[in-house]
């Protein structure tokens, strides 16, 4: 993390945003800084989305507990963390005033940025540290379908071939209810298993099998179909 964070660019991005942060009274004023915007953004896993000036602006705008809100037509998770974190800024010009809003919006930068830095010493090494973060909330397979990330880890650890996404999402959903036990989120050991295969799975995946014929035993199938193989893989054992 140290090493990380002497980073030059993110040395100062984190600076930056302590400054200049306090400046900041309305979301029109976020929205003109395109470095706090960035790192508030990041902080929800969002920072792809920085050009999408006139979506970001209303997902800071609107209010997240209206149900005609953009935010709950969406339905995806990030975004509403994002919503209900930021709203207060639309009700008070000192939101920033206040330590814990700017510490909750660092913290959040850090650990993004920290999980993408770590990614770039390994394929799904970000993916495997997001999932162990968040896994422990989830509690339905609703919420793994809406989260990119929880879902991607689940397919490869499922050994689910990439045409299982192009599923319709009810097709999706049965299928994960029957090789899931929701409970098994709680458990953090299980967790740690499921995070294991999953990195176990993505090496295979980015193993030239025909350097040892052994792994194409572990490919998901290419047949167009969706089931993995081998089949009834548990994939918290």
């Amino acid at each position: 993390m140290k090493l990380f964070e002497a980073q030059p660019t993110t040395a100062r991005d984190i600076e930056t945003f302590k400054e200049e942060i306090v400046n900041v009274k309305s979301v029109d004023d976020l929205m003109k800084n395109r470095t706090l915007l960035k790192v508030t953004l990041s902080a929800f896993q969002l920072e792809s989305e920085i050009d999408k000036y006139a979506m970001v602006e209303k997902m800071l705008s609107e209010d997240p507990e209206d149900k005609n809100s953009l935010v709950n037509k969406l339905v995806e998770p990030r975004w509403t963390k994002l919503s209900k974190a930021m709203y207060g800024l639309n009700l008070d010009p000192n939101f920033f005033q206040n330590e814990a809003n700017v510490n909750l919006i660092l913290e959040g930068y850090k650990t993004n940025e920290f999980e993408k830095f770590e990614g770039t010493n390994a394929p799904g090494i970000r993916e495997a540290m997001y999932f162990d973060r968040v896994a422990g909330g989830v509690e339905e397979v609703s919420q793994v379908l809406a989260d990119k990330t929880l879902m991607h880890v689940v397919r490869v650890g499922l050994g689910l071939p990439e045409s299982f996404q192009s599923l319709e999402y009810e097709q999706q959903k049965a299928r994960l209810a029957k090789e899931l036990d929701m409970d098994d989120f709680k458990d953090p050991a299980k967790i740690d298993k499921m995070v294991e295969r999953f990195l176990i799975m993505t090496e295979i995946n980015n193993t030239d099998a025909t350097a040892n014929p052994m792994l194409s035993l572990f490919q998901p199938v290419s047949n167009g179909g969706v089931g993995p193989m081998p089949q009834g893989v548990n994939i918290f054992v």
